[in-house]
């Protein structure tokens, strides 16, 4: 799947993971799948997070299949260490077929590695067990299972047209995979005629799962060690980052008053009225960059930190509107007001959440030289309000657009110089995540292109 913020039809999505389009339907209906934009083409869906997840879970199961040897799996690590156990399990027991099983937490399986067939052979048999039958035993089991005939089993379903002579089995459990939410299952099969497996082979077969799960473990551990130090090496970096950007800026204004002073000592036509404008510009720099680092440092993180209220949206906007109509940065600017007076109240903390819309309207009308338009509306799945700021600036770069709600962060590629210490996206989006909303940003195309932040909040229930 692409990443980035890209938005994709039904049809792309059917069409790119083999999922049917009524099945996706039914997923937007439920608001399983939240739509983003309706276009000639349809209805477009955000690629994030939360498609792939939902993906991850309807997507058919996939089969990789080899005669001999190893199948050819997806390049992940993870994937490419359980696609030996098959071939290695079918060696050491000498059986004629082994497959390994991946299942999600409904117990249905989304990937299945298969060793003793050809991907011709496999494709006829269609999809892969539904978890009903013995499979589903072992599925809903941690006990090993080892049946002389397969068919003897009470909950034998038999098998589909197309699929090989099976008799005898072992099934065994390699592990739960709790960071990856999957179920992992090894099984090894013998033909009609073969002599059925016995107790020792069942040993055999368990000691190889063990293996496994210590390798998984290790594989688990060694990932999050890897993550921890990229995190620490990130950190120290940030840190860096930052202490050079507050040396840097907080010395700025200091520098500009140990100017003005100087000037007046040393320039005997130095004004003293001159004198206290520039102090108090720089002592006003000074105080705004504090301010927003102390802001960070207490901003609310969790519901039990905002005094909610049911607040109507077009009270909460037009209070902002209406500040921001009055600022220094509005002359000779329109703000555009376009709000539903007849939509329902969101549950709030309208000081917080003010200062969210007056710190996106306040960017729009600083970064750019067009007008402001300010649509306050129901959002798609009709669950939440859309609050969408606009301007027709240049936008932020793709290569800046997943870093701009990040502490610090400031656009590099810009006309205008860019003030503060990239604080006042990262409080936005701290705001907003308590009140269970989201933010966004995207840039739409053409010759009227627009700069587009949109904040969902949900309806009062």
């Amino acid at each position: 799947m692409s990443t980035g913020n890209t938005n994709l039809t039904v049809a792309e999505i059917s069409k790119e993971f083999g999922i049917p389009e009524s099945v996706i339907a039914n997923a937007i209906q439920s608001h399983e799948l939240e739509v983003v934009e309706s276009t000639s083409e349809g209805a477009k869906i955000s690629d994030n997070a939360k498609l792939k997840e939902w993906v991850a879970n309807h997507h058919p199961a996939r089969i990789y299949a080899a005669l001999s040897g190893t199948a050819e799996v997806p390049n992940d690590e993870r994937m490419q260490l359980l696609a030996n156990l098959p071939f290695l399990a079918r060696q050491l027991v000498n059986a004629d077929y082994a497959a390994l099983t991946l299942s999600n937490q409904d117990g249905r399986i989304v990937d299945m590695i298969v060793s003793g067939m050809s991907e011709s052979q496999s494709k006829p048999i269609g999809h892969p067990p539904t978890g009903r039958g013995v499979l589903g035993n072992l599925d809903h089991s941690e006990a090993p299972i080892r049946l002389g005939n397969i068919s003897s089993h009470q909950r034998s379903t038999g098998f589909p047209e197309g699929h090989p002579d099976m008799e005898s089995m072992i099934g065994v459990g390699v592990t739960s995979d709790k960071n990856q939410d999957k179920t992992i299952r090894i099984y090894v099969t013998r033909s009609s005629g073969q002599p059925s497996f016995t107790a020792e082979e069942q040993v055999l077969i368990e000691s190889l799962a063990t293996f496994a799960k210590q390798a998984l473990e290790f594989d688990t551990l060694r990932k999050a060690e890897t993550n921890l130090r990229i995190r620490a090496e990130d950190a120290e970096k940030a840190k860096s980052e930052f202490m050079s950007m507050i040396n840097h800026d907080l010395k700025n204004p200091l520098a500009a008053m140990q100017v003005a002073l100087d000037m007046a000592k040393f320039t005997d036509h130095y004004p003293v009225e001159d004198l206290f404008v520039d102090l108090q510009s720089s002592l006003t720099v000074q105080r705004t960059l504090i301010d927003s680092l102390l802001d960070m440092a207490r901003i609310g993180k969790t519901e039990q930190d905002y005094e909610f209220e049911n607040e109507y949206p077009i009270d909460l906007m037009n209070e902002v509107v209406n500040r921001q109509r009055k600022s220094s940065l509005a002359n000779n600017r329109t703000i555009k007001s376009n709000i539903d007076e007849n939509l329902p109240a969101v549950r709030c903390d309208p000081i917080q959440m003010g200062r969210v819309f007056d710190n996106l309207i306040s960017n729009a009308l600083k970064y750019s030289e067009s007008d402001v338009t300010v649509s306050v509306t129901k959002a798609t799945n009709r669950s939440f309000i859309s609050f969408v700021i606009a301007d027709g600036g240049q936008g932020i770069p793709n290569s800046e657009i997943d870093r701009i709600f990040e502490p610090f962060e400031r656009i590099t590629d810009s006309n205008k110089p860019i003030e503060g210490l990239g604080l006042g996206l990262a409080i936005c989006k701290t705001i907003v995540e308590a009140h269970d909303g989201t933010i966004t940003y995207q840039r739409t195309e053409g010759r009227n292109g627009k700069s587009v932040f949109e904040v969902k909040l949900p309806i009062t229930e």
